[in-house]
């Protein structure tokens, strides 16, 4: 019996060595290729998984009982309404719009507005009293089911001078053919957030002055006079605010009365799940405060890449709410 615990006893030398050569693999194996450089192409080649601590919002309802619908022309048609990320250099080759024409072979209308926002200021418009009310997406989405000509009219009236970009995109809107369109993109950036825009009237959820009233309520006009169109509607990228001495901070840092950019993400997309309306998250599955300096221009405004990411984002609500499987 002794002799069998000899025979097993185990070496403290043995295992320190043991120890060592493990160390040694892994150190060597964690650093090999250290300052060898990469190329482009193998990093492109790495799989990336999932950030597990990121949840991504995106939601898709796809229109399924096509019946009483107009008859498919072939060619798939796109509105886009919304402020700057649509209408930044609306003629550029890296629109996001001109973008997703080319790269899913579709015509595309821009009839998005600069410096409009999502909500209204007025609860009923008034050309003499905050004329640009005219340009939010309610009363775009009136205009586009024929219910908001003079609206318009009225407001370019009272504005007098505007720019050619505004001008442009409300006398599109007034000649396309809705019948003919397949689909609604709808993008508003941090502009309602960052003018202390209310978000959400759980008492009255129609208030245009809000952020998802006006989001809803134009929505719901559309979806009465074209239901065969699908809706889409594009979450902001992320914006930072901007303190008194003009430096950025986090839209996420201290509240102004009317809460956090992340509010108006989230009660954005909790209304588009309660209509089922499609829901494309561009800030935690997009542009993020840890990446926005990547992506825009300024505390709010996209740059190439920027837009090239929406175009993308775009591109995929498209294939996914076109796929026949």
């Amino acid at each position: 019996m002794e002799k069998d615990k000899k025979k097993f006893k185990i070496s403290f030398h043995l295992i320190f060595a043991v120890i060592s050569i493990l160390a040694i693999i892994i150190i060597v194996r964690k650093f090999w290729g250290f300052g060898r450089g990469i190329t482009k192409d193998e990093i492109d080649a790495i799989p990336v998984p999932d950030n597990p601590e990121i949840t991504v919002y995106d939601t898709f309802y796809k229109i399924e009982d096509t019946t009483g619908f107009p008859e498919d022309d072939g060619v798939t048609t796109i509105v886009c309404f919304g402020n700057a990320p649509f209408a930044d250099d609306r003629d550029a080759s890296d629109n996001p719009c001109r973008l997703l024409a080319k790269e899913a072979d579709a015509v595309v209308y821009n009839c998005a507005i600069p410096g409009s926002y999502m909500s209204t200021y007025n609860e009923v418009f008034s050309a003499t009293d905050y004329a640009i009310d005219a340009f939010s997406f309610y009363h775009l989405a009136a205009a586009a089911v024929g219910n908001g000509g003079d609206t318009l009219s009225s407001a370019l009236t009272s504005m007098g001078e505007v720019d050619d970009d505004t001008k442009a995109a409300v006398e599109l809107l007034q000649t396309i053919d809705f019948n003919t369109v397949d689909f609604i993109y709808i993008m508003y950036d941090g502009s309602d957030h960052l003018a202390r825009r209310a978000i959400h009237n759980e008492g009255n959820m129609s208030d245009t002055r809000f952020f998802t009233g006006s989001m809803i309520s134009g929505i719901q006009l559309i979806r009465q006079a074209y239901p065969w169109i699908q809706v889409v509607v594009m979450s902001p990228t992320y914006a930072f605010d901007v303190a008194e001495d003009g430096s950025y901070v986090s839209s996420d840092s201290k509240e102004f009365g009317t809460g956090r950019l992340s509010s108006y993400f989230f009660y954005q997309y909790e209304a588009c799940v309660y209509d089922e309306v499609t829901f494309i998250d561009n800030l935690y599955g997009g542009i993020r405060e840890d990446n926005a300096a990547d992506y825009l221009t300024d505390n709010m405004h996209l740059n190439a890449e920027g837009r090239k990411l929406v175009a993308a984002q775009m591109k995929k609500a498209l294939e996914k709410l076109t796929d026949t499987e």
